[in-house]
């Protein structure tokens, strides 16, 4: 018999939100990563997903929200209202929840009258919105015609977070938790996601953090690290691009060098029998930018 090897257990998705790299190798090194006691959350989480798990196999939207997801948001910490009727140019339009941080907050949104607008939201940190469980979030449901906002989740969350003058969005199935940027949420596949029983049966609470340090309420809210300090998810966004922009700039003086050196060598060696001189030139920087594109290529490859 064959042995297949083991695929390594994947921590988080991160589809172009942030820096893989990032995410991989420069975030357990940030001060509030390793100060956090991930422990107690876990626990918390594991002891209801115990419970609940069987419940969920069939559940439909309604009942994954209130047999999972209203109580993960309260284990991490979340102030919500649910329900709140918001202003867009198509009518007013419901996501489920608006995360809020405190319950200030929380009261004064819930209390006004009539459709909400980007004005009342100011406050708040995110809009949030839950689907069955399981369902698929990254394509429309089956069905012909029109696709209407419901149908959509990654369309629906995007229309939410433009019409709601919030950052973030919080789109979950109950398994899926996905967080979404108000700069990205409109290409619908830009996202960051964890999949949340698999951390549980995992069993590693290192590896939870990428879910609890992601999606707690203190991830939304600048100064909670300390006075003055931007929120977890703004500042690992911010570091993201400065990261990406570093490698950016390196790679444009490396790929720069290369070719350089490239064509170089192709004048250089005797056995080319070639001349200094304009199309001789042009040929060499031409056929030397074939040659480091394949290079690329074969290396991108390989990493892959």
């Amino acid at each position: 018999m064959t042995h297949q090897p083991e695929l390594p257990f994947v921590t988080h998705r991160n589809h172009y939100l942030f820096s893989d790299y990032y995410l991989d190798n420069r975030v357990a090194e940030r001060r509030e990563w390793r100060d956090s006691d991930a422990q107690p959350a876990f626990d918390a989480v594991s002891q209801l997903w115990q419970a609940r798990r069987s419940a969920l196999l069939n559940a439909n939207e309604a009942q994954t929200e209130s047999d999972w997801i209203r109580p993960v948001l309260d284990l991490l910490g979340h102030f919500y209202t649910t329900q709140v009727s918001l202003i867009t140019p198509q009518g007013n339009k419901i996501p489920d929840y608006i995360l809020c941080p405190d319950d200030t907050t929380r009261i004064a949104v819930q209390t006004i009258q009539g459709a909400v607008g980007e004005a009342d939201l100011h406050a708040a940190l995110a809009v949030a919105d839950a689907k069955a469980w399981e369902q698929p979030l990254d394509r429309s449901l089956p069905g012909g015609g029109v696709k209407t906002l419901h149908q959509h989740p990654a369309l629906q969350i995007d229309f939410y977070i433009r019409h709601s003058g919030l950052a973030w969005g919080v789109l979950t199935n109950g398994r899926l938790w996905q967080l979404y940027h108000k700069d990205t949420s409109k290409k619908l596949d830009v996202y960051y996601e964890v999949d949340l029983p698999a951390l549980i049966e995992a069993g590693d609470v290192a590896a939870f953090k990428y879910f609890w340090l992601f999606f707690r309420r203190e991830a939304f809210v600048a100064g909670s690290a300390a006075p003055g300090a931007p929120a977890w998810l703004d500042l690992v966004l911010a570091e993201s691009a400065a990261y990406e922009q570093g490698v950016s700039d390196s790679l444009k003086e490396q790929v720069y060098e290369a070719l350089r050196s490239l064509a170089q060598g192709f004048l250089d060696f005797p056995g080319n029998g070639l001349t200094a001189d304009a199309a001789s030139l042009q040929a060499i920087h031409d056929n030397s930018l074939i040659v480091l594109y394949r290079l690329l290529f074969i290396l991108y490859a390989e990493d892959r």
